[in-house]
Formats: C-alpha cells, sequence, structure tokens
C-alpha cells in the first residue's frame, strides 16, 4: 500500500500524458486463453441523437457534443481443452471459433474498466514493486478479464472507449452504448451472431461501473423512444436490459461529495491528487485551452444522474446488481445506488471487505492477496448466476461484510443507522458541485476558465 500511494503521489507529478501513456500498457496471458480485437464500426447518427436527446431531456448542462469513431473492443475466453489456442496470426474467424469452442456457459460479459475516465486504473510500473505488471484498458485489463472468463466460464467483451481529456462527457458513455447495441445487433460483417441480453452481464470497476450503470439508466430513459436504425437493423423501444450488472468498487459519486471520502483515507490510495489546479504539470491534453473544472466533465454537469449515479432516483426495472467495496474512500457512493436499488425492488448483493482500498481486487500487488481472490470468484459466481435459473429462495437483499484477518463473512443490514438519507446525498453532492467551482474559480482568478 505505502509503494502503490508514494507511487501515485510522487513528485514532481507526471503530466496527464504521461498518466495516460503509461496506463495503455499491454498483459501477455498464458496459452490457455483466447484473446482478440475487434473493430466496431460507425453506425447511423440515430444513436448519438438519441444519447443526446437524452441527455438533455433528463437535465439542461453543458458539456461538448459527442461525435461517433470505430470502438475497438477485446474478446477474453478460455480456450477448450485438448485444443491448439488461436494465436493473432490465425484469421479472426479461427480465433473466433476457437473462443466459443471454449466456453462452459452461454454467459457473455460486457466489460468496462476503470481509471478516472481518463487512463485505466492499474498503472504501477514494474520498477515500483517486483514482479508486478502494468495494467489497463482493455489489453491490459486482462489480469481482471481473463479471470472472470475462467472463472464464470463464459466470455469476456471489453470496451476501449474514448478517454477524457481529449474525449469528455458523454464520449465514453456514447461508445460503451455503441458496444451493447453491437452485441444486440451486430453489423452484417461481425464476427457474432445477434447475443441474447439475458445471457449478458455488465461488469466494470470504479468509473467503468459508473458508466454501465449510467447504460442501464439509458435504457430505462429512453422507453418511450421513437424507433432508430443501427447497422441497417431497425430497433424498437424499449430497449431489452442485460441479465444483471456486477460492479467492483462502483463510482457513484465522482466529485467525492460523502463523508468515506475523508473518513477512509487511511484506506485507500488516490488522495487528493490535484489535476484541477493550475500549479499541475501542463501537457498537450491538460489542461484543456480555456481550463475546466474536472478532467473528465465541467463542475456543474455533476448535476446529471448520468453522470452522478447518486443522483439518479428511478432504478425500477432494473436487472440484479453486484457490489464488491473496500472500506474505501468511495464507499458512500456506491452504497447509496445499493440502498436505493433495494429500496426499489432490485436485487442487490454487497459484499463489503474490510480495510480494503478501492478496486483492491484489480491492483497490481494486492491482486494476489486471499481477500482479492475471493472477490474475484463472488464476481464471476455472479455473472453465471445471473444468467442460470435462480434460487427462489434467495433473499432480495443480501449483504455481507468479511473480515479482514479471518475472511469470516458476516451477515450485515445494507441500511443501517449510519446510512445518510438519500435526499442528504442529494444535497451533499449539489452543495460540492459549488464548493469545487468556487475553489477552481479562486485558484484560476484572473486566468480564462472554460465553460466545456
Amino acid at each position: 500500500m505505502d509503494a502503490l500511494r508514494a507511487y501515485i503521489h510522487r513528485e514532481p507529478q507526471p503530466t496527464i500524458s504521461k498518466i495516460q501513456h503509461d496506463s495503455l500498457k499491454s498483459k501477455l496471458l498464458s496459452d490457455t486463453f483466447n484473446c482478440f480485437q475487434d473493430v466496431l464500426p460507425i453506425s447511423s447518427d440515430d444513436v448519438k441523437e438519441l444519447l443526446v436527446e437524452t441527455i438533455d431531456e433528463v437535465k439542461k448542462i453543458e458539456y461538448q457534443r459527442p461525435f461517433l469513431a470505430p470502438v475497438t473492443v477485446e474478446w477474453v475466453g478460455q480456450k477448450a481443452p485438448s485444443t491448439s489456442r488461436a494465436d493473432a496470426t490465425c484469421p479472426t474467424s479461427e480465433q473466433w471459433a476457437s473462443l466459443v469452442r471454449g466456453m462452459r456457459s452461454n454467459l457473455t460479459i460486457l466489460h468496462v474498466h476503470g481509471g478516472a475516465f481518463l487512463y485505466v486504473e492499474n498503472f504501477v510500473p514494474l520498477d515500483v514493486i517486483n514482479a508486478m505488471s502494468s495494467q489497463g484498458s482493455p489489453e491490459a485489463y486482462r489480469s481482471t478479464t481473463s479471470q472472470l472468463a475462467a472463472l464464470s466460464g463464459g466470455r469476456v467483451v471489453s470496451v476501449k472507449y474514448r478517454l477524457a481529456p481529449q474525449y469528455p462527457f458523454p464520449m465514453g458513455l456514447l461508445d460503451v452504448l455503441v458496444a451493447y447495441l453491437s452485441l444486440l445487433f451486430p453489423h452484417p460483417r461481425s464476427l457474432h451472431q445477434a447475443i441474447d441480453p439475458s445471457t449478458m452481464v455488465f461488469a466494470g470497476d470504479s468509473s467503468g461501473a459508473n458508466l454501465l450503470y449510467a447504460l442501464l439508466q439509458l435504457i430505462r430513459l429512453t422507453q418511450q423512444h421513437a424507433p432508430i436504425t443501427f447497422h441497417s437493423h431497425p430497433i424498437k423501444f424499449p430497449l431489452p436490459f442485460p441479465a444483471g450488472l456486477a460492479t467492483l468498487g462502483f463510482n457513484g459519486d465522482p466529485l467525492n461529495s460523502l463523508p468515506s471520502y475523508s473518513l477512509n483515507r487511511v484506506n485507500d490510495l488516490y488522495l487528493d491528487v490535484p489535476w484541477s489546479l493550475p500549479s499541475y504539470p501542463k501537457c498537450e491534453l491538460w489542461p484543456t485551452e480555456p481550463p475546466r473544472s474536472q478532467v473528465h466533465a465541467t463542475t456543474s454537469a455533476h448535476a446529471h444522474p448520468l453522470l452522478t449515479p447518486a443522483l439518479a432516483h428511478d432504478c425500477s426495472g432494473m436487472p440484479p446488481m453486484w457490489f464488491a467495496v473496500g472500506d474505501e474512500q468511495f464507499v458512500d457512493g456506491s452504497w447509496a445506488v445499493a440502498r436505493r436499488a433495494a429500496l426499489q425492488g432490485v436485487q442487490v448483493d454487497w459484499v463489503r471487505f474490510q480495510a480494503m482500498p478501492h478496486c483492491f481486487a484489480a491492483l497490481p500487488g494486492l491482486d494476489t492477496a486471499w481477500q482479492a481472490k475471493a472477490c474475484m470468484q463472488k464476481w464471476a459466481a455472479f455473472c453465471r448466476a445471473c444468467v442460470e435459473p435462480q434460487d427462489r429462495g434467495r433473499p432480495k437483499v443480501k449483504a455481507i461484510r468479511v473480515d479482514f484477518l479471518s475472511g469470516r463473512e458476516m451477515e450485515v443490514e445494507l441500511e443501517d443507522d449510519s446510512a445518510l438519507p438519500l435526499d442528504e446525498v442529494e444535497r451533499r453532492v449539489h452543495t460540492m458541485i459549488d464548493q469545487v467551482e468556487d475553489a477552481f474559480r479562486a485558484a484560476w482568478e484572473g486566468k480564462p476558465v472554460s465553460k466545456l
């Protein structure tokens, strides 16, 4: 923990460009896995207009209008026993056939990586901790995606969405939407057939979980939308939900408005990196010209529920949700989302690992700890359970706390006396929006401040 924290907060601080570059490193997989990439072609503007219309209908905010671009995805799956691996030199069709033969379940996991929307979460280099591999998106998130594939028996498709600050909100959300629609309504030249949403589960960590929850909200918000065209497919609404949402370190409060951000500092790594201040090292990506207050979006835009999940009021009709968290700074935001979903009748599984930091199961150096291994087992098991016959006797809401030393699991109440009322959660988020913007303007006094 000390080595990780020291690296993240090293002096001088690296530029955003260097952070982003260093985080995009591939991780090699063993020959027991099939792994290859595909590029999803651009569709008509209908899908972009769908997103823009929905954002504007829910709440008027200032943001950069998105544009469509090809979306790269990476497929990962365990190879079948007694078969040779189809490597990158094989035709893509052979790689796809090999991946399908290796599946032990009809599960498809749509995976979206974390990383504060601007880099990929796990970027500590080899010279910081011996034998530690850099991890990242999606090529370098293979440690996570390969474990999900192996433990669940399914296949994982990981989205290489566009990163901030060069592609701010809602560019990443648009890419994730395109990926989901491409699984449901594939391009005629796609390798895969249309995938039944009842066999699909969304899985992501941190900001990736934020994007996937926003996609669920988008599905809910567009139920009455007029038909659109996507890859020559006429699409009628409502869009189907997937079979479940499974998250690690879900960031439901990107502006860190809630008490856990201060109370759990001792357990965490990401302590007040001053990206928004004029003193932060400049590069071609950051600050923008003129500057804006947040890397991913303006501060005021965080009042939108597609950007701040803790502000989304309606979860009705959504699929089962699984939340794995540590005693981390960001836990209150994910807790608020889980509590609201449970109150509205959504099946919720909540697993909190004592004393563990944000996204511990995917962090280099911590991903070999027993807590990480237990978390990955539970993550994959939930994904598989979502697409198999349900246990009618299971409780609608299940919350457990995992002891740091013994590993003993203790059932707890999801709603307890320490929980902030949800209206107080919202009040604090809106208060933080004003406070962060005021501090930003004071820091940049006499300098131009962006409206975008």
